[in-house]
């Protein structure tokens, strides 16, 4: 399982980062075209609004499966043990449930939807923009699987019961 999370971390950091230098390179060009050419590119326009949905999904992916996402620990600091390893993985089960909800119900809805539009400026259908909630939800439940595997292989490989 580590091997797994280690690639996929890689292959999504790897992903993000491409997308991100695409969307630095589109945004000077459009800068450039609308402020130097006075002719500004619409295709520039929704490519960067589109890659910008596809790097926050799949940096949202990336970030549940590095755990680094905002959480209130309050609560959990002061349990230890089998209560907090029940709540830990109650909170991955939540997450990959609201995922498989929200990403991939309602992005197979969505991409439905996309069959039937066609983008105006890059003349393809819209299911192949819609196709990334899908694919972020697929992501994160795999994501949450891994990490439920690793809380409770850190449990059972502490000495003293206690998560590490």
């Amino acid at each position: 399982m580590d091997k797994l999370k280690i690639m996929m971390d890689k292959i999504l950091a790897g992903v993000c980062a491409t997308l991100l230098a695409f969307m630095t390179v589109l945004a000077t060009y459009q800068v450039i075209t609308r402020y130097v050419f006075k002719s500004p590119s619409t295709i520039s326009e929704d490519l960067l609004s589109y890659s910008f949905v596809w790097v926050s999904l799949l940096g949202t992916a990336l970030v549940f499966g590095q755990k680094d996402h905002m959480r209130l620990s309050l609560f959990s600091d002061k349990l230890k043990g089998i209560k907090q390893l029940v709540l830990s993985i109650s909170s991955e089960l939540l997450v990959a449930a609201i995922a498989v909800i929200v990403f991939l119900v309602g992005g197979k809805e969505f991409m439905g939807v996309g069959a039937m539009q066609i983008s105006p400026t890059l003349d393809i259908q819209m299911h192949w923009i819609y196709i990334i909630l899908p694919l972020s939800g697929v992501l994160i439940v795999i994501y949450n699987f891994i990490n439920i595997f690793q809380l409770i292989q850190g449990y059972n490989g502490s000495s003293k019961g206690e998560m590490q």
